[in-house]
Parts: structure tokens; C-alpha cells; sequence
């Protein structure tokens, strides 16, 4: 491997916040299992059946996971930052991320397998520990993120309902001024 790119890794690596405090020999280590993947603004992940169970890494960039919805549009789930992985954590979740993972702008990543992974987490169980971390964080962000959107929805339906004179509001209650449209509003 060319020095240079192993150099890189080893930066890049060394620079994750779940490797955080890993041995220079660890580190080495992780270095000779990781893949290094460099992808440009608009760029997928090239599924690959040998790899259907990687776990990938992003060392720097942005990228968006999304998912097709019944209509055929993508719909964004998350935007995946530094620090953040994605992939088959987890028994036998042989995932195909080509159509959904695509970078917003350049982006470095790593890919190692599931199996990797495990054993590098029964070696330095402080990973494991971070990964779960990271985990969490991940829920919370979602979590924020769709509640925030369901708000947002129900506070414009109303306001256009307030609007159009078929509901008042107050704090504690609401007053529903013209049934038979708002009937017909829900039923559609």
C-alpha cells in the first residue's frame, strides 16, 4: 500500500472519536482491516455482495440516507456526519445501502465487516461502550427530527384552518366553528 495512503488512514483514523484513546499498535491494526473510500458530491456506495455486511465510518464530509417511499421519491432519514456510522450492525442484516447513501459534498470513509467489529470490540470493550454512545445519539437526533416535523405540520394545518375560519384557538382549547367543512376536510 502506498505510504501516503496509509498515511491518511492513520490520520483519519486516528482522528474518529471512536477510536479515541486505541494504542499506536491498535491503531496499526485498525489501519490493515479498514478499507479507506473516497466519494465526491453525489457520489453512491457501489454495493458489493462480498460486503453485505460492512460497517462504514465517516471520517470527514456529509452524507444522506434515504429511502424510497411508496411513490418511488426519496425521502431523506438522516444526514450522516463525522463520527456517524451506518451499516449491518447486527446479526445477519445483509443491507444494500447502493440506491440510499450518497455524499452532499467530499466525503472519507472506512469500511470494515461486521465481524471485524465484534472482534474489535471484545478486544477493546471502551468501544463498544462508545458505539453505544453514538448509538443514542443517533435515536435522539431522529427522534428530534421527526417530532420537530410533526409539529411543524400540525401547527401549519392549524393556522390554515384558523385562517380559513374553521377553527379558534386558544391555549387550552380549541373550537371547532364550522363542522360540516372540517368534516369533509379530515375525510379527504
Amino acid at each position: 500500500m502506498n505510504t501516503n495512503i496509509t498515511d491518511e488512514k492513520m490520520w483519519h483514523l486516528h482522528h474518529c472519536p471512536l477510536f479515541a484513546g486505541v494504542s499506536k499498535d491498535e491503531m496499526k491494526h485498525l489501519a490493515d482491516i479498514t478499507v479507506m473510500f473516497k466519494l465526491e458530491p453525489q457520489e453512491q456506495i457501489i454495493y458489493d455482495p462480498k460486503y453485505a455486511n460492512a460497517i462504514w465510518m465517516i471520517k470527514e464530509g456529509l452524507l444522506t440516507l434515504t429511502y424510497g417511499d411508496a411513490d418511488g421519491k426519496d425521502a431523506t432519514v438522516m444526514l450522516l456526519s463525522p463520527g456517524d456510522l451506518f451499516g449491518a450492525i447486527g446479526d445477519e442484516m445483509d443491507l444494500d445501502y447502493s440506491q440510499n447513501v450518497v455524499a452532499l459534498k467530499p466525503t472519507v470513509l472506512c469500511r470494515m465487516t461486521q465481524q471485524q467489529m465484534e472482534a474489535l470490540m471484545h478486544k477493546y470493550p471502551e468501544m463498544g461502550y462508545r458505539l453505544t454512545k453514538f448509538s443514542w445519539r443517533r435515536i435522539a437526533r431522529l427522534q428530534q427530527r421527526l417530532v420537530g416535523s410533526s409539529r411543524e405540520m400540525v401547527s401549519k394545518v392549524m393556522g390554515g384552518f384558523r385562517d380559513r375560519g374553521l377553527i379558534r384557538s386558544s391555549r387550552k382549547q380549541i373550537d371547532l366553528l364550522d363542522l360540516e367543512v372540517l368534516g369533509g376536510t379530515v375525510a379527504s
